[in-house]
């Protein structure tokens, strides 16, 4: 298995301490500044890594410690470097096609390769295809997808958001640990730090059928973990083939983007050919794209794509939930909830204390909090029913108790109209001190949807602040008898 040093961000393995890109008197002056702040742990990380955390919080070095601390207690909660990535001392399969490398050769995605999670073979039935594919002239892997061809519903469906975090982590470990280190030795120089990459996104196809609120939350959650614990990695992003939809889109993506990332932004329409080939040489970039680059000897070509039938659909692969980082569902606070958290990665990847996820929540004064869980069709399908268990304690309040309820909303259900699953009930504040376990709540999901746990404080008096948690588990055996 390869992993990355327990102690690094996932850096370069090849170490750029002895280079000396960085000359200008800001640069040296931060990093100098940087690793004194850091204090004897600032030899653990090379000058590049230190670096894209102090660009991302534009030269704030008390900021720039913040997020590389709490990036380094992810990692190690979520045991990022213990993942098994392909590489040249391995034979793990592949997330997505890889063309054009010495490291790992030209390969798709295929069920039963060695550490390939069932989610990941599954999801490529709703992606339009994805490739790792060579180089740009300043010597950066290129990652090219087909966005305007993903089947954004039935993602949002059959595929759930930790399934999807879990799978594009897998990727960037990839990319950052396997890929950037060949190119740091084959393009590399003591001037040139390669550790960023470009990124093609092709928009041909792309209709207001994507405008899928729920696929643009999972979109979301993948943009937040990476300008968190991956920061400075895009070198420049090249949409192409934008059509109006996307303006629309990006109206809304935007949002989400921190400035730096946004000047690395190039949206062109149809005319894109010449911006393309001004960074990359027309070998290295595929012929759909104005290129000379065909890839005639693999399965798919350039850019293998289910959903374009220029390959045959992957084979599914035995169900293994041991193989998912996270919670096996998709769980969020509502965006129309009073609740909140640290940042996305709290609750996209919580983590897990006796089988239960903790997250915290603060509720104003008369307003309710609650909590979406997803249940996707194929998890029905793997399992006859989903045990959902709510657990609270730790409440501490200005009311006499919480009242909670679930309602289940099928998918696209506007939010008026759900059915109610588990119904009100009033627990007492006494039930739920922080010294005790506190309540616990189970119910039992038998069909595909959206689940919504609502509640509210009794009588609220000021503040109510509480900790919870949500499980959820695929149900074998008999129901006990408190099985609702």
């Amino acid at each position: 298995m390869q992993s990355t040093p327990p102690s690094t961000t996932g850096s370069s393995a090849a170490s750029i301490r002895s280079k000396h890109p960085y000359k200008e008197p800001k640069q040296v002056e931060a990093l100098k500044n940087f690793r004194d702040l850091l204090g004897p742990d600032n030899v653990k990380y090379d000058d590049g890594e230190l670096m894209r955390f102090i660009v991302a919080r534009s030269y704030d070095l008390n900021g720039a410690k913040t997020q590389l601390l709490a990036s380094l207690d992810w990692r190690a909660a979520n045991k990022v470097d213990d993942l098994p990535i392909p590489g040249p001392k391995n034979s793990n399969g592949v997330m997505y096609a890889v063309r054009g490398w010495h490291s790992v050769p030209d390969a798709n995605i295929e069920a039963g390769q060695p550490n390939v999670p069932e989610h990941a073979v599954r999801l490529q039935k709703y992606m339009g295809g994805s490739s790792l594919h060579k180089w740009d002239k300043a010597g950066r892997p290129i990652y090219i997808e087909r966005m305007g061809q993903h089947n954004v519903k039935g993602l949002a469906k059959n595929v759930t958001t930790p399934e999807l975090v879990d799978y594009h982590i897998r990727c960037t470990e990839f990319v950052h640990n396997t890929i950037m280190p060949e190119c740091e030795e084959r393009f590399g120089t003591d001037d040139k730090v390669i550790d960023k990459e470009t990124v093609i996104f092709d928009c041909t196809g792309m209709g207001f059928h994507q405008l899928h609120m729920e696929g643009l939350n999972m979109l979301r959650s993948l943009t937040d973990m990476d300008q968190k614990a991956y920061p400075e990695r895009l070198g420049k992003l090249f949409i192409v083939n934008s059509p109006f939809v996307f303006v629309k889109v990006y109206s809304m993506i935007k949002k989400w983007l921190d400035p730096g990332v946004i000047e690395k932004i190039h949206i062109l329409g149809k005319d894109y050919k010449s911006v393309l080939l001004a960074h990359i040489d027309a070998e290295n970039l595929p012929d759909f794209l104005g290129g000379a680059c065909t890839c005639s000897h693999m399965p798919g070509g350039c850019v293998p794509s289910v959903i374009m039938n220029n390959i045959k659909p992957v084979p599914k692969a035995p169900v293994s939930n041991g193989n998912l980082l996270a919670v096996p569902t998709y769980l969020r606070p509502r965006s129309s909830s009073a609740a909140s958290a640290n940042s996305i990665m709290d609750f996209v990847m919580p983590h897990a204390k006796d089988g239960i996820y903790q997250m915290f929540s603060t509720l104003s004064h008369g307003k309710p909090c609650e909590y979406e869980v997803v249940v996707a069709d194929e998890d029905v399908e793997r399992e006859p029913e989903v045990l959902i268990k709510f657990r609270v304690k730790g409440v501490r309040a200005a009311c006499d108790g919480l009242n909670f309820t679930v309602a289940r909303f099928e998918f696209g259900e506007k939010a008026d109209s759900g059915t109610i699953v588990v119904p009100t009930k009033f627990y007492n504040l006494s039930d739920c001190p922080e010294s005790s376990e506190g309540i616990e709540i189970k119910f039992r999901a038998k069909a595909a949807g959206l689940y919504v746990l609502s509640w509210m404080p009794e009588n609220p008096r000021g503040l109510t602040q509480m900790e919870y948690g949500v499980s959820v588990d695929g149900v074998l055996g008999e129901q006990t008898a408190d099985s609702p």
